[in-house]
């Protein structure tokens, strides 16, 4: 290890620094989900309110509940709206806790407002989001399922076109996601309700475009069917390099693969 390195290993708690020395995965990269990488937080706040308490500065308790992110660390990167919507949801938490509102949950409204500066903090009270079950025979609060709603615009606009969907090459790749430029501050249906219309009418254009082909054809994506990046892309103009442009070059093999059997 280097001088830095060895220094930030005996600093971590020995609990976490000795699940860094398990076996490593066949790839020999270290198996970042079975370390407790929540806990690593957890234990290194104890240890800063324990020298607070020491020297006189800290007199509260800390009672601490974990949560487990092996899952979330191994996510796709955050979209712009993902890293804005969580910044939000962390300052507003931060703000609460400060505010001393204990049995609140931090939320953010006005979503579907493309300008992050429009969005409207809040804290919403656990009860608000209870209802009574019954778990073995008595009735408990507990906080309320999240079910498909049948009557949601999500809904309506996949009943409108599923029959046709059934047989149709309808997807759509969204493609990688963008910090800048086409689709970058796209949002999501779970935020934005899906225009029915608009699905009703692609729909019905790939209908009518597969119908102008055999099932033997090469099947051709027509651009209404293309993401908002892909035609972006299709449309942006090829920039060729000076190199191959000036006719100032050669190619040249530097080796040969001789297949076998």
């Amino acid at each position: 290890m280097t001088d830095s390195s060895r220094a930030l290993f005996n600093k971590l708690p020995k609990s976490v620094s000795s699940q860094l020395l398990l076996d490593r995965d066949p790839h020999g990269n270290v198996q970042v989900a079975k370390i407790d990488t929540e806990r690593l937080l957890i234990l290194t706040v104890m240890r800063e309110l324990e020298n607070r308490k020491k020297i006189g500065v800290y007199k509260g308790t800390f009672k601490p509940q974990s949560h487990y992110f092996g899952y979330e660390g191994r996510c796709a990167l955050p979209s712009n709206f993902d890293s804005n919507y969580c910044y939000a949801i962390g300052m507003n938490a931060t703000f609460l806790m400060y505010k001393k509102c204990n049995g609140y949950m931090s939320c953010i409204k006005n979503l579907g407002e493309h300008d992050p500066t429009k969005w409207i903090a809040a804290g919403c009270p656990l009860p608000a989001m209870m209802g009574i079950e019954r778990r073995a025979g008595k009735d408990k609060p507990v906080i309320t399922k999240s079910l498909v709603k049948l009557d949601g615009a999500m809904f309506k606009c996949y009943e409108a076109v599923r029959r046709k969907w059934a047989y149709l090459d309808c997807y759509q790749s969204p493609g990688p996601i963008q910090f800048a430029g086409p689709s970058s501050d796209s949002l999501n249906y779970m935020v934005e309700d899906p225009d029915v219309d608009s699905f009703i009418f692609s729909t019905d254009i790939q209908e009518k475009y597969e119908g102008r082909h055999k099932k033997n054809d090469i099947l051709f994506r027509q651009e209404s069917s293309l993401s908002v990046l892909s035609r972006a892309r299709i449309r942006a103009p090829i920039i060729i390099p000076k190199t191959l442009s000036n006719g100032n070059y050669r190619l040249m093999a530097i080796k040969k693969y001789q297949p076998y059997s």
